[in-house]
């Protein structure tokens, strides 16, 4: 059957769109938490990498079994709020007296809902337990914005399943800083996390020695070396994590927290 052009072209937009779309359609089953302010304010970060303050409200339950340890009830909503950050004339961020970004407009919102059995609908590679994700514009409409997929924040929180792959799990249980680090191994190599640039980003060790990231960040990061099988615990504000690379070559490092933030990633290079 021959089909006007004009109806094939819609279809096919359709077809792609469908493809865009595919995550979005989890999305609906998680409605907007519109009394999200009368849970817990636990967290608030600035991301300094898009100039922008999180905030993350959830449950008193919630909290409660985080701070137990203890994986978080079914369904807890947790829901991050993004702010864009006051600028200056020169584009910068205005901070406050403790170095903290003053809030400006609403921007969107993430929420995340655990639901029983939710799990078995979304492909395993993106799959986080029984979490659903779903985003929000600022007028708290579902976002189908292709750019707002939440099929990266799904990807970025996968890995995290030791933290029932909620990545404010810490913050939610009130471990924010390590009152009590492990000291950096004599003669290591070492880079420091601010504001979540990794200082120095290229590093060059001989086999056997000790590399090292110091995070003075508000927020945990946690390091992984590709290739390399290498990887820190999660450091907290003040903590270190160290690895010992034992093979010669050039490996690429990166965050687990955000692996997609450049300023996070670097360059190890090892030498015999």
């Amino acid at each position: 059957m021959n089909l006007p052009r004009h109806l094939v072209v819609a279809l096919i937009g359709i077809s792609a769109l469908a493809g865009i779309t595919r995550v979005h359609a989890l999305e609906p089953e998680v409605a907007f938490p519109t009394n999200y302010k009368s849970g817990v304010l636990y967290n608030s970060v600035d991301r300094d990498d898009r100039k922008e303050i999180h905030e993350q409200y959830t449950s008193r339950a919630a909290i409660e079994a985080a701070e137990a340890g203890n994986p978080l009830p079914d369904g807890t909503l947790i829901t991050s709020v993004a702010y864009a950050a006051q600028l200056d004339s020169k584009g910068s961020p205005i901070r406050d007296a403790k170095g903290n970004m003053l809030t400006g407009a609403l921007l969107r919102f993430v929420v995340m809902e655990k639901r029983p059995g939710s799990g078995a609908a979304i492909p395993e590679n993106l799959r986080n337990g029984d979490w659903l994700f779903a985003a929000f514009t600022a007028e708290r409409k579902h976002d189908t914005d292709p750019q707002a997929e939440v099929k990266g924040c799904m990807a970025c929180h996968k890995p995290h399943d030791r933290l029932d792959y909620v990545k404010t799990y810490l913050a939610m249980s009130g471990k924010r800083v390590e009152t009590n680090p492990t000291p950096v191994p004599a003669r290591a190599v070492v880079t420091t996390v601010v504001r979540l640039v990794v200082m120095p980003t290229r590093l060059k060790v001989r086999v056997g020695t000790p590399v090292t990231w110091v995070n003075t960040d508000d927020m945990p990061h946690q390091f992984i070396v590709e290739g390399a099988a290498l990887k820190t615990g999660y450091l907290l504000k003040g903590q270190a994590g160290t690895v010992i690379p034992n093979k010669p070559g050039v490996y690429s490092y990166r965050d687990t927290f955000l692996p997609t933030v450049d300023s996070l990633k670097g360059v190890l290079d090892v030498t015999d």
